[in-house]
């Protein structure tokens, strides 16, 4: 009995070295009106916009929700510009919103990851 239950131990601890480790997932795309319109406030070392929106949380800690997101990109607030429909079309505008849900999600897993604009030519497709 001692037997069988040790080769059932050493099997799954066999089986489980050689099983290969989970993939990291790549950290999410930022879209290119965020690089254009956002990232130059929102960004690390930069102490104009609060950069806990990466994290989807305000200034005291407290968690946003889309449609504060949503308001403040549409009518501004303090040192938020507002922008017009023309600037930040609604489609744009959910896609900032999934965009920052999506890095909120990676830093949960690489707390120490830090959104940054695309180096050469921008991110527009």
């Amino acid at each position: 009995m001692k037997r069988t239950i040790l080769a059932i131990a050493a099997a799954l601890a066999l089986g489980a070295s050689t099983m290969p480790a989970a993939a990291v997932p790549a950290p999410p795309k930022m879209p290119y009106a965020f690089e254009m319109y956002c990232v130059m406030c929102h960004q690390q070392g930069v102490q104009i916009g609060p950069t806990g929106i990466f994290d989807m949380t305000s200034k005291s800690g407290n968690p946003l929700h889309e449609q504060y997101i949503r308001n403040n990109v549409r009518f501004g607030m303090k040192a938020m510009p507002a922008f017009r429909l023309s600037e930040v079309p609604p489609k744009e505008l959910d896609g900032f919103v999934t965009y920052l849900k999506e890095v909120a999600a990676y830093r949960k897993i690489n707390p120490t990851y830090r959104p940054a604009p695309a180096q050469k030519g921008g991110a527009k497709k």
